[in-house]
């Protein structure tokens, strides 16, 4: 009787495991569908981001959105030409989402961080 109050909350805790680790390997994307906010945390109004042919002021704490298969590029210039950091996918961006939220920033230095 006294080993089955600790064999039964140590079942349940491995179950429980069990579980958790099946759902979080099946590589379920929370942030697929909603995609993930990247805001502009610069120190000035000079970035710009190019979604297709568009060249769009990207001002500080401006956000925007990235969904799967989409391509962002951050510019120093109004023509797109001048790269700031290298043309960057949602799964760049989703690697620096650590707590899964689906929100990262830009900081200066072309530095993604969780937000």
């Amino acid at each position: 009787m006294k080993n089955s109050i600790f064999i039964i909350p140590l079942v349940l805790f491995l179950c429980c495991f069990t579980i958790l680790s099946v759902c979080e390997a099946a590589g379920e994307d929370p942030c697929a569908d909603q995609g993930i906010t990247v805001r502009n945390l610069s120190l000035d109004n000079k970035w710009y981001k190019s979604q297709g042919d568009q060249c769009i002021p990207l001002k500080r704490n401006y956000s925007f959105t990235i969904h799967p298969k989409e391509n962002i590029g951050v510019f120093l210039d109004m023509v797109c030409e001048t790269q700031f950091c290298p043309s960057l996918t949602y799964t760049d961006y989703k690697l620096s989402d650590k707590d899964g939220n689906c929100r990262v920033k830009i900081l200066p230095g072309c530095v993604i961080a969780d937000m």
